[in-house]
């Protein structure tokens, strides 16, 4: 009689726990994916991760993790989307005089575009070290720096590599050639580097102050150079290097990117942050876009400036002093 009741329990048990997932079952709402179609179907996703920007006479170019590139041909009002084979994490691009783009991921390895940005081809690095940006010269030669202060440079559009370092277990953040003689490099710990032969040969210039660590750098000219960093900082030179005193930011959120139209500059950070420089002041350049996320890059043109970033951030900021965005 026990073992009876015993095996009755366990089929109203059973029975019971079927009625309940029925239940559910029947108010369960049909999965309704419309919504994630839809933002597939966009050009920029909420979770892009965008990193940099260059920019040729008629197009902008966006870069970032998952090997996406954003391309616009009207200076960010359309974009379109690729996202190129293996979804490389891409850091850094560059245009390179020939009107190719030239991008870098962090598995060392270039990726060179041809003029409008659509077709890809990619070259390992012949390094064992981290890279962390590059640029392209005036004589289209492919340059990048990363992790154990060195330095690569590549003649041949990256089918092979020359390497050097400065021996120290430093991070190189940046790279810029100024003109055809003049280049620049900066660092972790407060590195900087000049070089007056096309970058021949390299010279340590004065360090930045308390081991600053620059995110950016950029110099309008031979002479005068910012960097950027943490808490609002920002660092000037106005020697080549042979100085370097601080500049009132008029914040203190991180500041990520620095770029430059002639004589007025851009600086842009965390919590959608964009400052102007010009007259000898940092000001914060109001824009109407709510941004939570990071602004990472800008590149700017003479009334505007394409701004990029984090949570799929990539927006036209006008730059007319008058205001409006």
């Amino acid at each position: 009689m026990k073992h009876w009741l015993i095996q009755l329990w366990k089929t109203h048990a059973y029975c019971a726990a079927a009625a309940v997932f029925a239940l559910l079952a029947a108010c369960e709402a049909p999965l309704d994916l419309a919504g994630v179609q839809q933002e597939l179907a966009q050009p920029v996703h909420r979770y892009d991760q965008l990193q940099a920007t260059a920019r040729s006479a008629h197009q902008v170019v966006v870069v970032g993790g998952g090997g996406v590139v954003l391309s616009s041909t009207d200076n960010g009002r359309s974009w379109q989307r690729q996202e190129l084979p293996t979804r490389p994490s891409l850091i850094d691009v560059s245009l390179c005089p020939d009107g190719e783009f030239v991008a870098l991921d962090t598995m060392r390895n270039i990726w060179t575009s041809d003029s409008d940005a659509s077709q890809w081809r990619t070259q390992p690095i012949t390094t064992a070290e981290a890279v962390m940006a590059l640029t392209c010269d005036a004589q289209g030669r492919i340059w990048v720096v990363g992790a154990f202060s060195t330095i690569l440079s590549s003649t041949d559009g990256g089918a092979s590599w020359n390497e050097d370092s400065f021996g120290e277990d430093a991070q190189l953040t940046s790279v810029q050639f100024v003109d055809d003689n003049t280049a620049y490099i900066a660092g972790e710990f407060g590195m900087v580097l000049k070089s007056e032969d096309g970058g021949a040969s390299w010279d340590r210039v004065a360090d930045l102050p308390g081991e600053f660590y620059p995110q950016a750098a950029y110099f309008v000219d031979a002479e005068r150079g910012w960097v950027v960093g943490l808490n609002g900082a920002i660092m000037f030179t106005p020697d080549g290097g042979q100085s370097w005193q601080s500049q009132d930011s008029g914040t203190q959120v991180p500041l990520y990117g620095i770029t430059g139209s002639g004589e007025t500059l851009y600086a842009v950070g965390e919590n959608g942050i964009v400052l102007r420089y010009d007259s000898g002041h940092w000001r914060q350049l109001p824009h109407e876009h709510n941004v939570l996320s990071y602004l990472r890059s800008a590149s700017a043109s003479n009334d505007s400036l394409v701004v990029a970033g984090g949570n799929g951030v990539v927006l036209t900021v006008a730059t007319d002093t008058r205001g409006g965005a």
